[in-house]
């Protein structure tokens, strides 16, 4: 039986998979033209699949010697050209054994000097192949220095004895748009341009797009034909939310949707979104380590103001939105913004995570014999907290701009863990950030809390009415009677932590409000 999957590219006879021939059709057209041309899409979002996919269907055709070569092996060689050129030579070979028929597969390659050998095989290869070559390197962007800049050249100067003598088509797939990325010139020279020469092309970015919800669907749809087990309408929906349509995420919902759900059970949308709570918690990703990366300058100026709330965004520069990009944290296109439920949880989760290892307070004290958080309690605790430890907790945050809002949001992620679900809403321009609370109860109810959290800065008059007013919003749209404003003071003659209140107050339309101004 087929299973969801996480841990690479999809094998059709094991795993859930969409055809990859949509995303192929351009791939085929360039390859018919010659072309040498690049694939960039985000990691995990099927690449390497897709690649398989296309040289295979290149290969059937009968016209093709395609092949997949992960150029990844020649990563850990940095600048050590020799070593770099075998290790990419050593890996074509082996896939050539592994994928092309023997009348296909490449002679003993030539002894050659260093910086000409992957010249001098390709070369040889092409002149008694029986077919043109059609060769994609995968993981092209992990080269770098002098093995990313000899490799280029050598497939530079080739080109035009194609397909004689050399490679009808190369594809170079990576993470990265290579011909945006700068390369150090020699000496003191400054550095240039990235590719030069027939990479000129590149493959669209709608080509490795991410899933639209009537591909989720599909996708799906393949378990409940193989198991009888199905999904409602709105489970997709959430699901496609939740994920943005990211392949790997979609994968690992859909695994843990079937593994937490009975079989038995229709999947639900309440489903949904217990899995993607188990998904933030156990902090899935297809973003290597998340967390230091959000602690990059480059990714720091983007996500920060996108955290506050703030229009700053615009200041970014554009290698620092092409970065964010290329690692899949940010959407394709503008406005700038953080797609998917996943990773718009997970951020400030890890952004806030070390205040969690600061405080001391056993989270059981807050609930009440029922099973309800008492916020009362909690937010009087919290503002001992906060005044005692304000000081150094605002000045060591990585993101100054809401410095105050982490240090609540790592103080009630710590109260609420394996109780309840903290779901924290962000991004746009409105200065503020929005909290729900949901902790299930004794009763089998369940306490549902609202938290708007904004921060008053030196200069902007109105700020308790404003967050008073944004409290409003929340409440109209979860359809609750009260709710709470955490207000921060931000302005330069008072200090963090100097001075916290908890008042009682109310809305416009006369709903009970909690304001904690800290």
């Amino acid at each position: 039986m087929r299973t969801f999957s996480t841990e690479g590219p999809c094998d059709p006879a094991r795993h859930y998979h969409l055809p990859a021939a949509p995303r192929l059709a351009e791939g085929l057209g360039l390859v018919d033209e010659g072309a040498y041309f690049l694939v960039r899409a985000p990691r995990r979002t099927g690449k390497t699949t897709s690649l398989r996919a296309l040289a295979a269907e290149l290969l059937a055709s009968g016209r093709y010697a395609a092949l997949v070569a992960s150029a990844e092996v020649g990563e850990p060689l940095g600048d050590d050209l020799a070593r770099a050129e075998e290790s990419l030579l050593a890996s074509i070979r082996l896939s050539a054994e592994h994928d092309l028929p023997p009348e296909l597969r490449p002679p003993p390659f030539p002894a050659s000097a260093e910086g000409t050998r992957i010249w001098a095989a390709l070369s040889a290869w092409a002149r008694v192949c029986p077919r043109p070559l059609v060769l994609l390197f995968d993981g092209a962007d992990t080269l770098h220095g002098a093995a990313l800049r000899t490799v280029l050249r050598q497939l530079e100067i080739g080109f035009p004895r194609r397909p004689a003598a050399f490679p009808w088509s190369v594809v170079l797939a990576g993470q990265h748009d290579l011909r945006l990325e700068p390369f150090a010139a020699a000496g003191d020279a400054p550095v240039r341009p990235g590719l030069t020469g027939p990479f000129e092309v590149a493959l669209s970015p709608e080509s490795l797009r991410r899933f639209s919800e009537d591909e989720v669907r599909a996708l799906y749809a393949q378990h409940t034909h193989e198991t009888g087990q199905t999904f409602d309408e709105a489970a997709i929906r959430a699901a496609w939310e939740a994920t943005a349509g990211h392949p790997f995420l979609v994968q690992a919902l859909g695994r843990e949707l079937v593994t937490i759900v009975p079989r038995a059970e229709s999947i639900s949308e309440a489903h949904v979104h217990a899995a993607v709570h188990h998904l933030v918690d156990r902090r899935v990703t297809p973003i290597d380590a998340l967390a230091a990366r959000l602690a990059e300058p480059r990714v720091r100026r983007v996500v920060e103001p996108l955290l506050a709330g703030t229009a700053l965004v615009a200041r970014a520069h554009d290698d620092d939105i092409r970065h964010a990009r290329d690692l899949g944290l940010l959407a394709e296109d503008d406005p700038a913004r953080i797609e998917g439920g996943i990773h718009r949880a997970l951020v400030p989760r890890l952004l806030a995570s070390g205040i969690g290892r600061a405080v001391a307070d056993d989270p059981a004290r807050f609930y009440k014999t029922d099973g309800a958080l008492d916020v009362e309690v909690l937010l009087h605790a919290f503002a001992v907290f906060y005044r005692t430890h304000a000081r150094h907790l605002v000045a060591d945050a990585a993101y100054e701009a809401v410095a105050p809002e982490l240090v609540f949001l790592g103080w009630l992620f710590r109260m609420v863990e394996r109780r309840g679900w903290v779901d924290v809403h962000w991004g746009g321009s409105h200065g503020r950030i929005d909290v729900t609370l949901r902790v299930p109860l004794q009763s089998g109810g369940e306490q549902h809390e609202a938290f708007v959290l904004s921060s008053r800065r030196k200069g902007e008059p109105g700020a308790k009415a404003r967050a008073v007013g944004f409290l409003e919003d929340v409440l109209d749209a979860e359809d609750l009677a009260s709710g709470t404003v955490v207000l921060f003071d931000r302005r330069v003659k008072r200090a963090a932590g100097e001075r916290v209140k908890l008042k009682q107050t109310t809305t416009a339309k006369g709903r009970a409000a909690r304001m904690l101004r800290a």
